[in-house]
């Protein structure tokens, strides 16, 4: 009985973390490309972060019986990358500031996905696959903002981001039905 409990936590867990990513992508797709300090740019924003921390926590519950410690690693980096951006987001008048603050922030979320690719590969119920696109996806962060902080121009994110958004798609498709060993394989 306690095993079916966990699968139904794993779940639960896929399916709202999946759902939150998939949300915090379109929102992203939305107000990025003209953003400014304006209401809606801040209330969608708001929302990312909401989202970035429930996100979180879902990812520690779905991970969790990987490495306990790992995820909660993993989880709270995320959380710590949602407070820089609320920071950042306090400066969106001065998008200049706000970008900067940010993009320290992207650094703390680029090893966040890094274990999180990382506890991904290492699961049972979770293609390795997503796991090392995760991985390289946390590259594209990593070096961007690091290119920033010296000066350079760097859009390695463009071209990485994709294992994220095959993962959010996989949590919600596959992993929000996880119900016994048969249906993690």
């Amino acid at each position: 009985m306690k095993e079916e409990m966990d699968f139904k936590k794993l779940s639960k867990a896929s399916f709202i973390a999946g759902t939150s990513l998939i949300i915090m992508t379109i929102l992203s797709f939305i107000i990025f490309p003209s953003l400014q300090a304006n209401p809606f740019s801040i209330t969608g924003i708001s929302i990312i972060i909401i989202l970035d921390i429930v996100v979180a926590l879902a990812l520690y519950f779905l991970l969790k019986p990987v490495s306990s410690n790992l995820s909660l690693l993993m989880s709270l980096l995320r959380i710590i990358y949602a407070i820089i951006f609320g920071i950042a987001l306090l400066n969106i008048s001065e998008l200049k500031t706000f970008f900067f603050i940010w993009d320290i922030g992207l650094i703390i979320f680029g090893i966040h996905i890094f274990l999180l690719g990382y506890l991904i590969i290492k699961s049972v119920y979770i293609p390795k696959i997503l796991g090392v696109l995760v991985m390289i996806g946390s590259s594209g962060y990593i070096i961007d903002s690091i290119a920033k902080f010296i000066g350079y121009t760097s859009e390695i994110t463009m071209f990485t981001f994709f294992g994220e958004v095959l993962f959010a798609l996989w949590l919600v498709i596959k992993g929000g039905k996880i119900t016994d060993k048969k249906s993690i394989s």
